[in-house]
């Protein structure tokens, strides 16, 4: 299991090298893709961070107010020292062949349409965590596919 920032700095990198603009807002989208893409392959957390149901989806809080200060720019190339194992690569780079050529805000339409962010939005109000065994519990049933 990794920290949010070591995987932050993998996607951003990965973005950087394949020309694809990385903001705040689609970086927390990657990473929610991620760990549920992660946890149904794997059925174990990549991302030992929780996510939160921000206003415009999932969101990993300390990650956001890292990068807060960019706005809605473009994040610079991060050092990144992060070694996935063969199979967390495989699955990393997965989702970000899939999602990272979509608009942000394909994105958040994205996130918002699944239940982990929907239901604990609307029951616990913005900015409630989203436990990870809700995250767990819709990527595994395939509702994600």
């Amino acid at each position: 299991m990794y920290n949010a920032h070591e995987i932050a700095s993998y996607v951003i990198n990965w973005c950087h090298d394949h020309n694809i603009l990385i903001t705040n807002l689609k970086l927390q989208k990657l990473l929610y893709f991620i760990q549920g893409e992660n946890c149904r392959i794997r059925h174990t957390r990549l991302i030992s961070d929780d996510f939160y149901a921000w206003q415009l989806g999932p969101v990993i809080p300390n990650v956001y107010y890292e990068f807060a200060g960019y706005s809605s720019s473009a994040l610079p190339k991060q050092q990144c020292s992060v070694s996935l194992s063969s199979e967390e690569l495989s699955i990393v780079n997965q989702i970000l062949l899939k999602y990272a050529p979509k608009s942000t805000w394909d994105l958040v339409d994205i996130s918002h349409s699944q239940d982990p962010w929907k239901y604990n939005h609307q029951v616990f109000g913005d900015r409630s965590l989203i436990p990870y065994r809700s995250i767990e519990n819709y990527y595994e049933s395939g509702e994600s596919l």
